[in-house]
């Protein structure tokens, strides 16, 4: 085994899921993002101004949402409410994927990048809040570091694949392979729940409150 593989390997396996689904995750919207303003000033007859106004959409709703419910999130004890948050989060963003092709004005486009840093929103709040709590304390660097080489990794294959598949198919295809992309990313996570809230023994309730306390450690 090569000496990368050993480092990865040192991962707990919580870290690794959670890289691999950012890397699928952010595969699908690397498709999306980086041919968004072309799509709109030339499939929905949009306007610069347009482009700007959906950004800025965007990222207002998602800063006004996120902050509030990662404050929710960090006082509600326990994982389970992260965890469905996270995965609403995903299925929303994924919806957004989908719409996005079959938008056809500019104030579709609105009400989709609205739904869309809701969707977001929910998702960053919630993963960064169980990757935290799950990271090995001699790997945290480390941890972080891996999760954003995926994810640009991800954002620079997207970006070369858009343009292939934006010449050869057409935008529309871009949103169909990224609502894919980010309901895949929810099927990587949907095992990770046995990790995250292990089945008690049969001692007592104590045995799986300890197992949550040396995870946060």
């Amino acid at each position: 085994m090569s000496e990368k593989k050993e480092i990865i390997l040192r991962l707990n396996n919580t870290i690794r899921r959670f890289i691999l689904s950012d890397l699928i995750l952010f595969s699908g919207w690397g498709l999306i993002s980086p041919l968004m303003s072309v799509f709109i000033v030339q499939e929905i007859n949009g306007s610069l101004i347009d482009v700007g106004i959906s950004v800025a959409i965007y990222w207002f709703i998602r800063s006004i949402i996120e902050l509030p419910l990662a404050n929710k999130l960090d006082k509600t004890r326990g994982e389970k409410d992260d965890f469905y948050v996270l995965m609403t989060g995903l299925f929303i963003v994924a919806i957004a994927a989908f719409a996005f092709a079959a938008i056809e004005n500019v104030s579709q486009l609105y009400v989709i990048k609205t739904i869309e840093a809701i969707g977001f929103a929910m998702y960053y709040s919630s993963w960064s809040g169980i990757f935290s709590r799950h990271l090995d304390k001699d790997r945290i660097a480390f941890s972080w570091s891996a999760d954003h080489i995926a994810v640009g990794i991800a954002s620079a294959l997207g970006g070369i694949f858009a343009g292939l598949i934006a010449t050869g198919f057409g935008f529309r295809y871009l949103f169909v392979f990224g609502g894919i992309l980010s309901l895949g990313a929810g099927l990587v996570l949907i095992s990770v729940p046995k990790i995250i809230f292990p089945r008690p023994t049969s001692k007592d309730e104590s045995i799986r409150m300890n197992h949550s306390a040396k995870s946060t450690t």
